[in-house]
C-alpha cells in the first residue's frame, strides 16, 4: 500500500527545517520520498491524503511514560493495571499522535513490554530498575505489584533481554512525592480516619509534617492542625497520630530509593546506557552529588548519560528548578521537562511556571515528554510541541524534534530508524491541523493508517 500526504507543512523533525505544501510518499512500510510539491493534477497509484491546513510530523516519541505494559505499576512496583486500562492510556498515546512510549514502570520485565508492543501499534520500549535498592525501597512503599522473592531479575539480565535504558530512577511513590499524595497518604488517613482526603488535601500535611525536602525535623503542628481541618479531619484523628501515619507512609522507602539513584546512575555508566532520573527537591541533593562525582563510585557519574526527568518538577520553586537544571548542563546532564496536565487539564499540575523558565532559557532543555498525570489523563504531547513552538521557544521544527529526533539522539535504542520523515526512515507520520496540534487527523505506523480522521482503525490494536 502506497500513500501520497500532501499539501501540508512538512516539519521533518530535524530541528532545523520545514517545508510549506509539501509532500510525502510512504511505501512497503517507509518514508518513500519528501517532496518540496506535488501537482495536484500528476496520479498517484494509492491513496492521496489532502492535508492542507496541516502539519505533516514525524510520529512523537514520549520517553517518560508508565502505565503502558501488563506488568508493575511505577517505581513503587504497585499492582499492574487492567489489560483494558493499560491499552486505553495506550490508544490516548496513539490518538495524540505518539506513535513511541518509553515505560519507565521499571520493574516491568521485558515480557511485559514485548506484549503491550505486539498487542497495540504503538511502538512500547523498555527500562529498568531491578537494582536492590530500588526494589527495596519499591517493597517499602508497596510493592504488590513485585514477585514474592526479591532479587527477580538485575539490570544487566534486563539489558540483555532488551531493555534500553535505566529508569525511572526514583519517584514519587518512593520518595515523597506526588504518588504519595495522590494514592499512598490518603489510602493510609482513611483506614485511620474514614476519611479520604485529595491528594492537594495530602500534600498540604504532608509538607506540614516533613516539608518540601522531606524533612523530619520540619514538622509545623500548627499548620499540620490547619491542613487536618481544611481537609475535614478535625475531631477525627489526634494530630500526633495524624503525624505519624504520613511519616510512616513517606519515610521508610526514601533512603533506599536514593541509593537506587546512585546504583542507576554507576551502572549507567557501566554500561553504557542512559539513566533518566526523578528530578525534584527530594532528588536535588543526591543529583547535586552525581553531578559531581558518585561517592565510592569507580566511574565518576559526570561520564554516564544522565537525563533528568521533569526538570520542572512543580516541587522545585522555578527558580530552584532553573538553577539545577543549569547545574546539571554544566556538568553534561541532559535535561527533560514533562506537560504533565498543566496546559488544559490541570488537576495535579496547575502551574506552568516551571514550565516556562525552563524553556526561556536557551539550549537547557533536550527533550519534551508526558509523565502520566492523573490517572493517565496527562496532556498530550502533541500540544506540548505546540506550545513549545506557539510561546517562540523554540522554532517550529525545533519544538517538532524535541518530542522526535532529540529523543533519538539522548537514547539510541528508543526509535533507531524512526524520529524523522527522511528517505528510507520508518513511515511513523502524524498528520495535525495547524490551528490546534490536538486534532490529530492521520496517524501512520510503519505506513499503515491506525488513526484516521481522529479516531483509531482497526489496525491500533493488534
Amino acid at each position: 500500500m502506497s500513500t501520497l500526504i500532501h499539501g501540508g507543512t512538512v516539519v521533518p523533525g530535524t530541528g532545523n527545517m520545514v517545508v510549506e505544501s509539501g509532500a510525502v510518499i510512504l511505501r512497503h512500510g517507509r518514508v518513500a520520498d519528501v517532496l518540496e510539491r506535488w501537482d495536484r493534477d500528476q496520479a498517484f497509484d494509492g491513496e492521496v491524503i489532502d492535508a492542507s491546513g496541516c502539519v505533516v510530523m514525524p510520529g512523537l516519541i514520549n520517553s517518560h511514560v508508565h502505565g503502558v505494559t501488563p506488568g508493575p505499576l511505577m517505581p513503587s512496583g504497585a499492582p499492574a493495571l487492567p489489560d483494558d486500562e493499560w491499552l486505553a492510556n495506550l490508544d490516548r498515546h496513539l490518538l495524540a499522535g505518539t506513535t513511541t512510549v518509553l515505560n519507565l514502570c521499571g520493574f516491568c520485565t521485558m515480557d511485559h513490554v514485548r506484549e503491550a508492543d505486539r498487542r497495540h501499534a504503538v511502538h512500547v520500549r523498555g527500562a529498568t530498575t531491578y537494582l536492590p535498592e530500588a526494589e527495596r525501597a519499591a517493597r517499602m512503599a508497596d510493592g504488590r505489584g513485585l514477585p514474592a522473592q526479591s532479587g527477580h531479575s538485575t539490570v544487566e539480565k534486563m539489558l540483555n533481554d532488551g531493555a534500553i535504558a535505566i529508569g525511572e530512577l526514583g519517584g514519587g511513590q518512593t520518595l515523597g512525592g506526588g504518588g504519595q499524595d495522590l494514592s499512598y497518604i490518603p489510602r493510609a488517613i482513611e483506614r485511620a480516619s474514614g476519611v479520604r482526603v485529595h491528594s492537594a488535601q495530602a500534600r498540604r500535611m504532608k509538607e506540614a509534617v516533613l516539608g518540601r525536602f522531606i524533612d523530619p525535623d520540619a514538622c509545623d503542628m500548627a499548620e499540620l492542625g490547619a491542613a487536618a481541618a481544611e481537609a475535614g479531619l478535625e475531631g477525627q484523628i489526634d494530630l500526633a497520630e495524624l503525624r505519624k501515619i504520613i511519616a510512616d507512609s513517606v519515610l521508610p522507602s526514601i533512603e533506599p530509593a536514593l541509593n537506587g539513584i546512585r546504583e542507576g546512575v554507576q551502572a549507567a555508566a557501566r554500561y553504557g546506557v542512559p539513566a533518566i532520573l526523578h528530578s525534584a527537591a527530594a532528588t536535588a541533593r543526591v543529583m547535586r552529588e552525581l553531578m559531581d562525582g558518585t561517592r565510592g563510585a569507580k566511574t565518576p557519574s559526570a561520564k554516564a548519560s544522565v537525563i533528568a526527568s521533569h526538570a520542572n518538577h512543580p516541587s522545585h520553586t522555578p527558580a530552584e528548578a532553573l538553577a539545577l537544571a543549569k547545574l546539571g548542563r554544566d556538568h553534561g546532564w541532559s535535561a527533560e521537562v514533562s506537560v504533565f496536565d498543566l496546559l488544559h487539564r490541570k488537576q495535579t499540575v496547575t502551574t506552568r511556571e516551571h514550565w516556562d523558565v525552563l524553556l526561556k532559557e536557551p539550549g537547557l532543555v533536550d527533550v519534551l515528554a508526558t509523565d502520566y498525570g492523573h490517572e493517565g489523563h496527562h496532556d498530550e504531547l502533541i500540544s506540548a510541541v505546540q506550545d513549545v513552538a506557539e510561546h517562540r521557544y523554540r522554532s517550529l521544527a525545533g519544538a517538532v524534534a524535541m518530542a522526535t529526533s532529540a529523543v533519538t539522539g539522548l537514547i539510541p535504542g528508543i526509535a533507531p530508524n524512526g524520529g524523522r520523515i527522511e528517505a528510507g526512515r520508518d513511515a511513523d507520520v502524524v498528520v495535525a491541523s495547524a490551528e490546534d496540534f490536538r486534532d490529530v487527523r492521520f496517524v501512520f505506523v510503519g505506513g499503515v493508517c491506525v488513526v484516521r480522521d481522529g479516531r483509531l482503525t482497526p489496525a491500533a490494536r493488534r
